[in-house]
């Protein structure tokens, strides 16, 4: 899935250990690597939405979390959707358990100071066909999985639910299974700048609100003013320089592909849309993640398209502060 400026953490140099703004030390870049098959599925650490693929197909790609990383006990979830067939269009899939579904994650540190290596595995989850349901293994291809490292312990079994949806960014909600798991970080990380928001509870006014926080980020985009859609970004883009250890806003701008002078437009080709938000809050898909204190709209309402209709989505997650305020507090 391509994700509009913080999949930038992707291309991010590593400088070396940074004490900042925030009181504290990161000392290493975390990836999770994630092997899939069988399934469409989401992937969360502490609420925040490391990577969705809406394919069945085989996968495997690594992906850079510290900036969903704690210090400290860090929840896992994936919710995903095997898929069995297909009953008539291209997202109308017929989901429910299959022998083949596979979900391997594993968490990857590698060390500032000596570029150190080490793994292990959060994750080893199949379908036991026989019992209807997940279950999570001590080997892969006959060699036992480790649930330990120096730095990092999976500190609590697999939690295994059914009844859950799949929210995405092209269609409706999917019928899902979850598991669910924790892990244990000796590392520092920065807080969260949503942590102290308001709890969010799905109603009418939490849409109409949610609305409207969308429509005066895009507009900031639509009307090329690159100073107001800083504010709106300058907090999330500053703790995320802090959490991969680079010298605050000035060096996370530094190291993404911005243009200052025209952010209509995201990559040759690629122009922004017109806002997609439903006009009726019956139509206006809102998933809560981050602890319950982040509002993301699925589909994604901000997209930038080329002339065959393919683009990029900008999938943008908002909390409210105690002010009562919607500000942006992560990007999926």
């Amino acid at each position: 899935m391509h994700k509009y400026l913080v999949v930038v953490l992707c291309f991010f140099v590593c400088i070396g250990n940074i004490a900042n703004s925030y009181g504290g030390e990161v000392k290493a870049n975390y990836y999770l690597n994630i092997n899939s098959r069988g399934s469409l599925y989401a992937i969360y650490i502490n609420g925040i939405k490391i990577e969705d693929r809406m394919s069945e197909s085989q996968t495997s790609i690594s992906v850079p979390v510290n900036y969903a990383m704690s210090k400290g006990d860090n929840k896992l979830k994936v919710i995903f959707s095997p898929v069995k067939g297909r009953d008539g269009g291209k997202y109308d899939f017929v989901i429910g358990p299959k022998p083949t579904f596979y979900m391997g994650l594993e968490l990857e540190r590698v060390s500032f100071y000596s570029g150190k290596r080490s793994k292990l595995t959060l994750l080893n989850a199949s379908f036991d066909m026989s019992e209807g349901k997940v279950i999570s293994k001590d080997e892969f291809n006959g060699v036992d999985v480790n649930y330990s490292s120096d730095f990092v312990e999976v500190s609590s079994g697999m939690e295994y639910k059914e009844g859950e949806n799949l929210f995405n960014s092209y269609s409706k909600p999917f019928d899902a299974y979850s598991i669910q798991s924790s892990f244990y970080v000796e590392d520092w990380f920065p807080e969260f700048i949503w942590e102290s928001g308001q709890n969010l509870v799905v109603d009418d006014n939490l849409k109409n609100e949610i609305r409207e926080a969308y429509k005066k980020i895009y507009k900031t985009l639509d009307e090329n003013n690159y100073d107001s859609f800083l504010n709106y970004m300058s907090d999330l883009w500053t703790f995320t320089a802090e959490s991969l250890g680079l010298d605050g806003l000035d060096g996370y701008l530094n190291s993404i592909s911005l243009n200052k002078n025209n952010i209509r437009v995201h990559s040759p080709g690629a122009e922004l849309d017109e806002i997609n938000l439903p006009e009726s809050n019956e139509d206006l898909h809102v998933e809560i993640a981050g602890k319950g204190k982040l509002a993301t709209v699925l589909p994604s309402p901000i997209k930038w398209v080329r002339s065959d209709g393919s683009g990029p989505v900008m999938k943008l997650a908002f909390y409210k502060d105690q002010s009562g305020e919607w500000r942006v507090g992560a990007v999926f």
